[in-house]
């Protein structure tokens, strides 16, 4: 996937592309997908079938879609971060039987359990350290230092932690609520937009019908008043050998007497 290439240019359609186009094209490439020999192709093989599967998950679903949309336009259709992350997947996939990997992966392990060790040990002190202190001294310094947090991230001050707590609740459920809001608009105007594409289509349809249908008429028209024409032609063209046949039996017939008299 080149850089900067969104989901509608990965699947080749255009951002207003509906569902049985989108399903098409990713039919198609998903048939048209060459897998090569080597390890390495193998992978970037995979990374590409999941950046398809990936890509028509999202805009074969109106809601994702939608977001998805939203997402380009606030970042200017900058790429996500899902073509980095596949990346490495795919460069990890291609080094999976590779020796040097499995060394790497041994020290990490160890690193980690180490870290890990020590990460208890640190916390077993601390508990430690706690009960010899006590917890009627710390408790209130760590409220006090929660809100004087609380008031410099949000600009409201609490009497208590459990104010606090929730005024944040509360705060949480109106950005929900504003969110929820959005999303139905953003539902509301992509099912105007395909009502809108439908009328159109269907205005289009129409005047095509009903072109084709005047067309048509004209041609009976047509076609009618070349019959009418080629009638009366042979009509004409009868009563002129009529006449020409009677002309010439009344011409035998005025010759006959003066022939009798010589």
């Amino acid at each position: 996937m080149k850089q900067g290439a969104t989901y509608y240019d990965l699947l080749g359609v255009s951002q207003h592309a509906d569902l049985a186009e989108i399903s098409a094209a990713f039919t198609q490439i998903s048939r048209d997908q060459a897998i090569g020999e080597s390890p390495e192709q193998k992978a970037e093989a995979e990374f590409q079938k999941k950046l398809l599967k990936q890509a028509y998950e999202v805009l074969s679903s109106p809601s994702r879609r939608s977001d998805y949309d939203a997402g380009l336009a606030m970042r200017g259709e900058r790429p996500s971060q899902l073509d980095t992350m596949l990346h490495a997947e795919a460069a990890l996939a291609a080094e999976k039987w590779s020796p040097i990997r499995r060394l790497l992966t041994i020290i990490a392990g160890l690193m980690i359990f180490g870290m890990v060790m020590q990460l208890s040990v640190m916390f077993m002190a601390y508990q430690r350290s706690k009960a010899m202190v006590g917890a009627d001294v710390t408790a209130p310094m760590a409220e006090k230092a929660y809100l004087q947090e609380f008031y410099q991230t949000h600009g409201i001050r609490a009497a208590s932690r459990a104010e606090a707590e929730l005024l944040l609740a509360d705060m949480r459920n109106k950005e929900q609520a504003t969110r929820d809001e959005a999303q139905k608009l953003r539902l509301q105007e992509e099912e105007e937009r395909r009502l809108k594409r439908f009328e159109e289509e269907s205005r289009r349809l129409g005047a095509e019908v009903t072109a084709n249908n005047q067309r048509a008429e004209r041609e009976l028209e047509l076609a009618k008043a070349e019959a009418v024409r080629q009638k009366e032609e042979k009509e004409r063209a009868e009563k002129e050998s009529e006449r020409w046949r009677r002309e010439q039996e009344i011409n035998r017939f005025r010759s006959r007497p003066s022939m009798s008299g010589e």
